[in-house]
């Protein structure tokens, strides 16, 4: 989310970045801040941005223009816009002009212009114009035929695509390469017992939090974002095995790392007091029985055990809060005072807004646990935990690997 006031009061000074945010914001609109896209919007702040000087507005207005993405083609402004960008040393602007070049967009065809404009694209260490500056060696466009300059740019395109990477790579912070990580190792179809043991239990990187007793009445699960893909009956999925219906603790390991900051790792339904001694995927099915696969999207943030009764409850309580509530949002004028709450009454085990929440319903008291998923949007694996004797101990989701943070 951004801190729309701060960058209006930026963009009011005159500050350059500022004003090219908000055109990327009102182009294609931001959701977490309820922005619709509004082009004239975007196309003023990214005019104000260029006229101060700024190399990436050109760029911008100049795709606008000319790409027909959001708006009819006027390749006579699009191509000013390139040449701007151009005289200011911008390999994309230079590349772009040899592609308008090449084709005749807004502009009357001539290869070999297209190929000079490439040519100084690709001497300003651009990959992509290297690469064509090989293929027109190799085709003879715009340039007579040279296989060994050909041979010569494609080799400059591979070190300079090297070098780019290595570069990228250097410049991520310490928490942009463990959850690149992180995301590879939460796909996993496997989970090692060891693995888990180690999640929930207390060491000095680690501690347990149990939320509560949550009551499953019928003993068919369901893991789902609880703030978006559970209120719609279509997106569930219940659990294949069931357990008996009664009441278990929900458990939380949390992390408190100087990478991640305060995160829930990992969550657990112990369905029994027996040792987990391996894993499998927990695979859900749909409305015809049809087993599918393990694991569930979230896009709020957020994720849940949930009983199959319970949330047909919870889908009866939303159809009557909306019904109360016409163009109200769930979260912003119901559930974030609850969680602030939880927050207030342990803000030791959670961020600030709150992480977790044990909802009751208000129509019967049915039971929902709510919890952060550890970094947050993603799609999550979860796992049916079996003891020595091959029955279901608990089923457990793990959202990071507290090594990496």
């Amino acid at each position: 989310m951004f801190d729309m006031e701060r960058l209006f009061a930026d963009a009011e000074q005159g500050v350059l970045p500022a004003l090219k945010i908000l055109g990327d914001i009102y182009l294609n609109g931001f959701e977490e801040n309820d922005i619709q896209p509004d082009l004239d919007k975007a196309v003023s702040y990214y005019e104000k941005a260029a006229a101060g000087g700024m190399e990436d507005a050109f760029l911008e207005l100049g795709f606008l223009y000319c790409s027909g993405k959001h708006m009819a083609p006027d390749y006579e402004k699009g191509i000013g816009y390139y040449r701007q960008a151009a005289e200011m040393g911008n390999t994309t602007a230079l590349g772009n002009l040899g592609m308008s070049y090449l084709n005749g967009y807004g502009v009357e065809k001539d290869e070999t212009k297209g190929f000079e404009y490439f040519l100084k694209a690709a001497e300003g260490g651009h990959p992509m114009a290297m690469h064509q500056v090989a293929q027109m060696y190799h085709n003879g466009v715009g340039v007579m035929p040279d296989e060994e300059k050909t041979v010569s740019w494609e080799e400059r395109a591979r070190i300079q695509e090297e070098k780019d990477k290595e570069q990228e790579e250097s410049e991520k912070s310490p928490f942009e390469r463990a959850f690149e990580e992180n995301l590879k190792f939460i796909s996993k179809d496997t989970l090692d017992a060891e693995f888990v043991r180690y999640i929930f239990s207390d060491t000095k990187d680690l501690r347990q939090y149990t939320m509560g007793m949550c009551t499953f009445p019928t003993g068919t699960l369901i893991t789902a974002d609880p703030l978006c893909y559970l209120q719609n009956p279509k997106e569930v999925l219940v659990k294949a095995k069931r357990i008996r219906a009664g009441s278990y603790p929900v458990q939380l390991a949390m992390m408190d790392s100087q990478v991640a900051g305060l995160r829930i790792v990992g969550a657990r339904l112990k369905v029994s007091d027996k040792e987990a001694v391996s894993y499998a995927l927990a695979n859900g099915e749909n409305e015809e029985k049809k087993t599918t696969f393990a694991g569930f999207p979230v896009e709020c943030g957020m994720a849940c055990f949930c009983d199959e009764q319970t949330a047909k409850s919870y889908w009866r309580f939303l159809h009557d809060w909306y019904g109360e509530h016409e163009g109200g949002n769930i979260y912003d004028d119901y559930f974030a005072a609850l969680f602030a709450q939880s927050y207030r009454e342990n803000p030791s085990v959670q961020r600030e807004g709150g992480d977790l929440l044990m909802w009751s319903n208000p129509l019967d008291g049915s039971m929902i646990a709510m919890f952060a998923s550890g970094m947050g949007d993603g799609y999550y694996t979860d796992y049916w935990g079996v003891d020595a004797t091959g029955e279901l101990c608990e089923l457990v989701i793990i959202f990071m690997n507290p090594q990496l943070f």
